[in-house]
């Protein structure tokens, strides 16, 4: 089942605005929640060291709210904290329902864990294994560790989420995931990753802009940078800087409960309202004989449209048929490339930036959409 998330981090903001940030983003539908135990350790500038008392308190009140928290922890936290490889005891106590491993442990050790009693899912780094090692071998080597787990451990407590990455240009790329979350998806166990807040303070790096794992989505809004992450098969997205603004988390609720994928379009001014109206109250699906040169939905058929600006179909603008197109009157398509003027089309706007990596989503009917006005 996907669940959307937020991340908190202490070492940068007083418990008040920590548990103020967790009320909304729970008022909000999010019931995940990503902490670091280790955040210090990695010399992030401006983290204070968090104690004890502060974290029970956030954990707790997490609990009091029903979301479920991710830890991210090593091996040397892990052993400070009074755990053991058969024994989790200490971190149910605390309210972790998710340990995350950040290095320190075989995958013999890593099956161990999947088999505590206590309920405790245990999370590994996906993302170590996203691309080719120095050998070639990093996907052999991830098989290799899954059928250790299926054998020695309990797969059934194993979950997957790839690193955020808050220097610019160091962040993965969708095509080089998608082998290593097909196989996670073979052996039955859920991937997660981050998106980028567009409004949250630069708290992780300064100077970069995004807490994100996937490069391409740095910059945009993250309820598209979901969507494509859901049309890929992640079951978990999370936003990976400190502070969403509560419009971002708005809109990210919005989008997760739908279940089509939502086009942001920019309308021509003379469209007519009525038009304008009637393709947005559609839900679309693209034909399973999927043309060559566009995206080709024939719900909107039976509109009534006489012609209006047969413009040249450049790539990503969006045409209604008009009547002189006969039976095919209504019908809506979208470019894929650029297309010649027709006397048959209406150019009636265009799909925005922003969304035209979603395109590809949507071919061959393989999921619903829907045009909604951006604003």
């Amino acid at each position: 089942m996907r669940e959307i998330g937020i991340s908190v981090y202490p070492n940068f903001y007083p418990l008040d605005q920590i548990k103020d940030y967790l009320e909304k983003a729970h008022s909000f539908g999010f019931k995940k929640v990503f902490v670091s135990l280790i955040l210090t350790n990695h010399g992030f500038e401006g983290a204070q060291v968090v104690n004890a008392n502060t974290w029970n308190d956030i954990l707790s009140y997490c609990k009091e709210l029903g979301m479920t928290v991710s830890a991210d922890m090593n091996d040397e936290v892990f052993n400070e904290l009074g755990c053991a490889l058969n024994d989790l005891t200490a971190l149910q106590k605390m309210g972790i329902t998710k340990l995350r491993i950040d290095g320190g442990f075989t995958s013999e050790e890593i099956a161990l864990l999947s088999k505590n009693t206590q309920g405790i899912q245990i999370e590994v780094n996906a993302s170590m294994s996203s691309s080719d090692n120095q050998n070639g071998n990093a996907l052999r080597e991830c098989l290799e560790f899954l059928e250790t787990i299926e054998k020695e451990g309990n797969i059934g407590q194993l979950t997957a989420c790839h690193n955020f990455f808050p220097l610019p240009d160091t962040a993965l790329s969708l095509e080089d995931i998608r082998p290593i979350n097909d196989l996670f998806a073979s052996f039955g166990v859920p991937v997660g990753g981050f998106v980028a807040s567009q409004l949250s303070p630069k708290d992780l790096h300064h100077l970069g802009h995004g807490v994100c794992t996937i490069e391409k989505h740095r910059f945009l809004p993250c309820h598209i940078a979901m969507l494509e992450l859901f049309a890929n098969g992640f079951d978990d997205v999370l936003i990976g800087d400190s502070s969403a603004d509560l419009s971002e988390l708005a809109e990210m609720e919005r989008c997760y409960k739908q279940d089509y994928i939502e086009i942001p379009v920019v309308f021509n001014p003379f469209v007519p309202q009525n038009t304008k109206l009637k393709i947005q109250e559609s839900i679309l699906i693209s034909r399973v004989d999927q043309p060559a040169n566009l995206i080709r939905a024939t719900d909107t058929r039976g509109m009534e449209v006489p012609p209006c600006y047969c413009a040249p179909r450049e790539k990503y603008t969006i045409s209604v048929l008009n009547y002189r197109s006969a039976q095919y009157e209504g019908e809506l398509q979208i470019s894929l490339k650029d297309l010649g003027q027709s006397v048959e089309h209406n150019v009636i706007g265009f799909v925005h930036p922003f969304a035209k990596d979603l395109l590809p989503y949507l071919l061959a009917g393989r999921n619903k959409f829907r045009l909604v006005e951006y604003k």
